[in-house]
């Protein structure tokens, strides 16, 4: 979905003080001047504390006006105004005329002229300039620009007339005469800093931010403490995408006025476009902490903090927002596209609704608010809200595509939705649907979008309607080569000076169509162009965050080098390349691991690999580019065997892995237990199941095992890539093989280094922590029964309950060297910072992969168990690099082993489960069979198997056990006295209770 850009910088105004306020100024003032403050100094104090020689003469004279009527006598004051008309300062005229009425008795040769008697013409210009000031300062700009005029028909070197003229002309958005205005102020008076910050405030309002940076400096060099020109020079350099000196420009603003919520505000924007969004919302923090009513703010640490990732907490800033600002469109806009990010489609919608309201032609809210139908599947009504964007913006090419894409996905056309559309009565193709209807959408974009932009990323868009038509068909070369042609017309648009990335995207699918119509010079030509262009973005990006961004973004070309080295026939090539690939994204992913991609530990040869094989073990690898899915097969001391997909294998999987995490999605948010859904991804997961188990052709691979080493192997080593990590594929395989994962061979060498002769996993002590009360989730009832079962099995324990398992308890124990730990609680994955994937501990606590790859000794366990978290993604968003979870990082620490869920498995399953698990580790037999026997045991499990394993473990308990004793006594006591149809009935039978459960390491 397309976000709305930030607010723009708000430039802070001078703050008219109080009259105490002035009144306290203007007395430190007048001690200053009597000890012997100049004309430069006064100019300077006045600075410093934000108010202008003009703002001060208008507060003085209702002062003077205030005293003369006094009755107490002010003689003193008198002699001290009058002093002031030394410093050659219109404040000094103004309080000089104030003086003299003050102590009449000392000043009887002067005399005070009245209304009657002719004025002169410096009298008659300054009663002109005080009248425009007044105008200026209640914002009658126009009667100011009047009365400014007046002054200079009889003062015409009035720098300060000329100053305040142009001030008047930029309120009404006349910048260039005032630019004028202040050149003309500037001509008499060059050493004015105030005309040359006001000059800048035009010149940026002009969008010349060159020249207003300059104008600023001009301003900083009379004047260096003068915090509203660095901040504004700090926007102007923003504007210019200098974002680092713009930072620097606003701390030196800070400096001089520590709580100017407009700087920290123009701060955090500065620092959010350079990605450091944690900087940025601290500095939005303070930003609201001078001024908790700042809406901008709030708006802005709403946009820092979907940038994260954290939509809750991104929603809660924007409702602050427009409840301070209530038709700030914006901040609803953004909000709605937010909500959309949680599959909140329905809330979106009102709250896009809300922007357009208050704007009814803000094209972006009717974008987003017609991708938010479109996620609901109502591509009639999201055409007719993009049709209302293009109606105000024709030009914005993001709209076209998605209409396409609406268009392609909506087969009839509703009659009365298309009537309503100007844009679809334009031209009535637009009415078309389908692949034609995509065409139809895109090739009128090019009409109305000119820029080379959107030319070209039009033309890409025809490009893949064209691809993936020709996917669905028998003959499709046809509409590959239509592909062809139309991704080589986007290239003439999206050029390497002006947009390197986005070609890089369209060198990527013209790669993949070139590889389906085998040619494989072309493809390799296209590759080589594409990786040039790519070391060259990395060699010129000085941002870490960014080079890793670029790289795991465009991790495809390294992908099609595996593509390209199997259809050449290289197979011993292409595994290499592709564990090589997937070496890098984890070094990439994983902190601490060394960056060089390049170095020998990160690319094992063929022989290293195959040390993971012995005569009854093979490895199953696969490997998932923009154009295949090959799957390697590894038996010992032999070449790999490659299995090659279709391309519609690919598709069907692509199509697969969506509706899964649609469906997931659903269940996960608990969207599928009400009475009147349809079926759920629970009751759809055992044929969820049997179709990936058909797309992998499973079938084929185990045939190809069988044939190789005549039935011997009863060992299966998966190495997943990408999606492929978050599915339960080892219950697509026959129940005869003993299944384990692991992320790459890499790490599977690695682990046998770190741990050649374990210790037998029964004989070590055991960490277990237990169900830790955090904040946002629910508790989890069985943790307890689980976590006393278990330790039962081991004589040397120590159990951290709910309030004792902190984040620094916790960390403090993993540094004892227990040998196995073992976690039931919550965890979950963070898609946008890997590293922030986490562990939930007691309170707010998490103990994040960052902190696991950081405490020392973690290789001294053998076994960790992750009792009912959840390490599969949780959005819908695919992984086009590589996968890193909190297994992960335990394996990269060297944990030999790692037992994890793929899904939130119900804690009562899930306590039977890893009960069983461990009472096989204690019988002697290791993690992967153990837990090969558990899954087939709790798919058959009973309550007549219950009630037998009860009435065993019930009598060896002591007898003021708790809480077993009384957990188990209720069963004994009701299964009796069920049917032998209910003792009988299987009580997990579904794949949802025990597939989660995997394996992962040596």
């Amino acid at each position: 979905m397309k976000k709305p850009t930030s607010a723009p910088v708000e430039v802070k105004p001078a703050r008219r003080l109080t009259d105490a306020e002035y009144e306290a100024l203007f007395f430190r003032l007048l001690a200053k001047v009597e000890q012997g403050l100049t004309r430069g100094g006064v100019k300077g104090l006045l600075a410093v504390n934000g108010v202008t020689e003009a703002e001060l003469i208008i507060w003085l004279r209702g002062f003077g006006e205030r005293l003369l009527v006094a009755d107490a006598p002010n003689q003193e004051l008198g002699r001290r105004l009058v002093q002031l008309r030394d410093l050659g300062m219109d404040l000094g005229e103004v309080a000089y005329q104030i003086g003299v009425q003050l102590q009449p008795e000392e000043t009887n040769d002067v005399v005070i002229p009245s209304a009657s008697e002719e004025i002169t013409e410096v009298g008659e210009a300054e009663t002109w300039l005080n009248r425009g000031n007044e105008q200026l300062m209640t914002g009658d700009f126009e009667a100011a620009l009047a009365s400014y005029d007046q002054v200079l028909q009889f003062k015409p070197d009035d720098h300060q007339a000329w100053d305040n003229r142009g001030a008047a002309l930029g309120n009404l958005g006349r910048n260039e005469e005032a630019i004028a205005s202040f050149d003309k102020a500037l001509y008499f008076q060059p050493d004015f800093y105030q005309t040359w910050y006001n000059q800048g405030i035009a010149l940026r309002d002009l969008g010349r931010y060159e020249e207003a940076i300059a104008s600023f400096e001009k301003a900083l060099d009379i004047q260096p403490e003068y915090h509203h020109a660095w901040h504004n020079r700090g926007a102007a350099l923003s504007d210019l995408g200098r974002y680092e000196e713009a930072i620097v420009s606003f701390d030196k603003a800070l400096y001089f006025q520590h709580d100017d919520h407009y700087t920290w505000n123009g701060r955090g924007i500065a620092l959010r476009n350079l990605g450091r969004y944690e900087e940025a919302i601290a500095s939005f923090d303070k930003a609201l902490y001078f001024q908790i009513d700042y809406h901008y703010a709030w708006y802005n640490q709403g946009i820092a903090l979907r940038d994260l990732g954290r939509y809750e907490e991104a929603i809660i800033s924007f409702d602050q927002s427009v409840q301070f600002k209530s038709d700030y469109y914006h901040a609803w806009s953004e909000r709605g596209v937010v909500l959309g990010n949680l599959e909140r489609y329905e809330e979106a919608i009102a709250s896009f609704d809300k922007a357009l309201n208050l704007q009814p032609d803000y094209h972006y809210a009717w974008h987003n608010r017609g991708a938010a139908l479109s996620n609901l599947e109502r591509d009639e009504e999201a055409i007719a809200s993009y049709d209302q964007a293009l109606q105000f913006k024709p030009d914005y090419h993001q709209t076209w595509h998605n209409r396409g894409i609406a268009a392609g996905q909506s087969r009839n056309c509703d009659p009365y939705l298309s009537l309503l559309s100007a844009v679809a009565r334009r031209n009535p193709d637009l009415n078309q649907r389908g692949y034609d209807g995509k065409l139809a959408s895109y090739e009128e974009g090019l009409k109305y979008c000119p820029q080379p932009e959107a030319q070209g990323l039009l033309h890409q868009a025809i490009g893949n309607a064209h691809y993936f038509q020709g996917l669905s068909q028998r003959h499709p070369r046809t509409y590959y080569r239509k592909a062809v042609k139309s991704y080589n017309e986007s290239l003439k648009f999206l050029t390497v000076a002006d947009f390197p990335q986005l070609r890089l995207e369209v060198l990527r699918d013209l790669i993949r169509v070139h590889l389906h119509l085998g040619k494989t010079t072309e493809a390799q030509e296209l590759k080589r162009l594409g990786t040039d262009l790519l070391r060259r973005l990395l060699d010129e990006s000085q941002n870490p965050t960014q080079k890793k961004q670029l790289t795991l973004k465009f991790v495809s070309f390294q992908q099609f080098t595996v593509d390209l080295a199997v259809q050449s026939g290289n197979w011993c090539a292409a595994l290499e390349l592709a564990e090589e690939g997937k070496n890098a994204c984890l070094g990439w992913l994983l902190p601490n691991l060394p960056e060089d991609s390049t170095s020998k530990p990160h690319q094992p040869k063929l022989a290293q690999i195959q040390q993971l094989l012995n005569p009854t073990t093979a490895i199953v690898y696969w490997h998932l580019s923009p154009y295949a899915l090959h799957t390697f097969i590894l038996t010992e001391n032999k070449p790999p065997v490659i299995l090659q997909t279709s391309s519609q294998h690919l598709q069907q999987f692509e199509t697969w892995t969506k509706t899964w995490n649609e469906e997931y999605s659903k269940h996960r948010k608990g969207k599928d237990s009400l009475p009147e859904a349809q079926p759920t991804w629970r009751d759809h997961l055992p044929s969820k199941l049997q179709q990936l188990r058909e797309i992998l052709d499973i079938a084929a691979i185990v045939n190809i095992i069988n044939d190789q080493e005549s039935n011997s192997i009863q060992n299966l080593i998966l190495i997943p890539h990408r999606d492929l990590h978050l599915f339960p594929l080892h219950a697509t395989f026959p129940d005869n093989f003993t299944i384990t994962y692991l992320p790459s061979a890499q790490i599977g060498i690695n682990l046998k280094k770190f741990n050649p002769n374990p210790t037998p996993i029964h004989q070590l002590p055991i960490l277990s922590i237990e169900n830790p009360n955090h904040e946002g989730y629910g508790s989890l009832p069985y943790a307890e029964i689980e976590s006393a079962a278990i330790n039962q099995l081991f004589p040397i324990s120590q159990q951290l309950a709910q309030n004792q398992a902190t984040n620094q308890e916790v960390i403090n124990a993993l540094q004892n060297n227990y040998g196995i730990l073992h976690f039931t609680g919550h965890g979950f994955y963070n898609f946008n910072n890997p590293q922030k994937s986490a562990l939930a501990l007691s309170g707010k606590d998490l103990l994040t992969l960052e902190e696991i790859y950081n405490i020392p000794n973690l290789n001294k366990y053998q076994l960790v168990t992750l009792s009912a978290c959840e390490t599969a993604i949780t959005n819908q968003q695919t992984i086009t690099a590589e996968y890193v979870g909190l297994v992960s990082a335990f394996l990269a620490q060297g944990v030999n082993t790692v037992i994890s869920t793929l899904w939130t498995v119900p804690d009562n399953s899930s306590g039977f489960f890893m009960i069983y698990f461990y009472w096989q580790l204690k019988k002697g037999k290791p993690p992967a069979l153990a837990l090969k026997k558990s899954q087939k045991w709790l798919s058959n499990l009973t309550f007549a198997k219950l009630e037998r394993i009860y009435k065993l473990i019930f009598p060896k308990l002591p007898r003021e056990e708790v809480p077993l004793r009384p957990f188990i006594r209720p069963y004994i006591a009701a299964i009796p006295s069920m049917s032998i149809a209910e003792k009988q009935q299987k009580l997990y039978a579904n794949p949802y209770y025990w597939a989660g459960f995997t394996i992962t390491g040596c």
